[in-house]
């Protein structure tokens, strides 16, 4: 595969994980949190340098992710995962160009709560 083909994988499987998370990035951000790498996400995000990732850790945190783009793609999981910890720092530091995470789009519910409040 190319690398060209390789960042489009990469950037279908932060895709995969956003819906799959909810939340976008947030909710990305929270799955690292939960194994402990929070803090280096973060370094995604903010105005620094942005702190490298093993494998193993983007396996921990996104495994529905990366298991359904396994299937997506018919690629090995673990190649799946080394492909994400390379690009991922750069993709989250390129979608947070103000150094914080977007707010996540409001859900259907939310959607529909705030259409019901707007005709009382």
């Amino acid at each position: 595969m190319s690398a060209a083909s390789d960042e489009a994988l990469v950037r279908r499987a932060v895709a995969v994980a956003t819906r799959l998370g909810g939340g976008g990035l947030a909710g990305i951000r929270r799955a690292f949190d939960r194994v402990g790498a929070g803090e280096t996400f973060d370094t995604w995000v903010g105005h620094g340098a942005n702190a490298p990732i093993s494998a193993d850790v983007v396996a921990q945190a996104m495994p529905d992710a990366i298991a359904a783009m396994a299937v997506a793609t018919r690629r090995d999981s673990a190649v799946l995962a080394q492909l994400l910890a390379d690009a991922l720092p750069q993709i989250v530091d390129e979608l947070t160009p103000d150094g914080v995470l977007p707010a996540p789009a409001p859900g259907l519910w939310s959607r529909v709560r705030a259409l019901w409040r707007g005709q009382r």
